[in-house]
């Protein structure tokens, strides 16, 4: 029997210092992904590096719901105005740079741009969207959910290799040194929120 596919999302969970990009189709993960970008020398060069990284998995899967005749729509994380309370101009000016690159790059291949907020995404797929203690020194309101993948069956997928004298979030196995992909984590979260009723849906289109 032929495999129909009828609904992908991209989901982008973006920052300067390491974007994560992930896809699912029909409520299935189907690719959890980052791009590291703090080695880079600016933002200017880092927005390129995203482009072009961008350019190439927007194709992949234009090309690919092309072929089966599937909606394809892209959720970002949505900007957060205030952080503990302040409005922090810098930021919101930087990261809206770094989205109006995400947003170009899928006009090019006329595909939708949807924002959610965090909270919203959280809620609906981890089933929370409070911070959680964990004894390996990883981010507190980043840990529910890479613990809610790995109780999925996709912690191999978040694993990277330690590199430098990183301290927080270091885990040890089999003698070695790795982390989890806290951005790669919430890009996958963020491509399944696409499946969610729509009538619990709080997306925004971004122009």
């Amino acid at each position: 029997m032929k495999s129909v596919i009828s609904k992908i999302v991209i989901g982008i969970d973006q920052s300067y210092k390491n974007t994560g990009i992930s896809v699912s189709a029909d409520g299935k993960i189907k690719n959890i992904s980052n791009l590291r970008l703090d080695c880079f020398e600016n933002n200017s060069e880092r927005r390129q590096r995203l482009k072009n990284k961008l350019s190439k998995v927007f194709e992949k899967y234009f090309l690919l719901a092309d072929k089966y005749g599937a909606e394809l729509i892209i959720i970002i994380e949505r900007i957060r105005l205030r952080s503990e309370g302040f409005l922090n101009i810098d930021y919101i000016k930087s990261i809206g740079a770094l989205n109006s690159i995400i947003i170009d790059c899928a006009y090019e291949f006329g595909i939708p741009v949807y924002s959610v907020d965090t909270r919203a995404w959280k809620s609906q797929i981890i089933g929370t969207s409070k911070p959680q203690n964990n004894s390996y020194g990883i981010d507190p309101k980043k840990w529910p959910t890479i613990k809610w993948l790995i109780s999925q069956g996709y912690e191999d997928k978040l694993i990277r290799p330690i590199n430098g004298r990183k301290k927080k979030g270091v885990i040890e196995r089999k003698g070695k040194k790795i982390t989890y992909d806290d951005d790669a984590a919430d890009s996958a979260c963020i491509s399944l929120y696409g499946f969610i009723p729509l009538t619990q849906q709080k997306l925004n289109k971004e122009k």
